[in-house]
């Protein structure tokens, strides 16, 4: 079980290398609480991602920015766990 984010994040992101699913990490100017990542999968589906360490969860300015890409139809999720993260990628291959 990983316990620190960058534990989570290595996890996932070599479940994206495996999968030839892009793994990108996202850092905008200017402008806070976007998911930190972008996964983008051959078929095209691609999902704004936010990874936690094990028991956190995201602030509020996340859950905010998380909200307004999934009212926009954006899949748009967070884990602080990386194998129910990896089962959730799945579904999507």
């Amino acid at each position: 079980m990983s316990k620190l984010e960058k534990d989570v994040e290595a996890k996932v992101k070599k479940w994206c290398d495996k999968h030839d699913v892009l793994y990108i990490k996202f850092t905008p100017f200017g402008s806070r609480g976007w998911p930190d990542r972008i996964v983008i999968f051959p078929n095209g589906v691609h999902i704004w991602l936010e990874l936690k360490r094990r028991g956190k969860v995201p602030r509020k300015i996340q859950t905010y920015r998380m909200n307004q890409l999934n009212a926009r139809r954006v899949r748009a999720v967070w884990s602080d766990d990386a194998d129910n993260c990896i089962t959730y990628l799945e579904q999507y291959l």
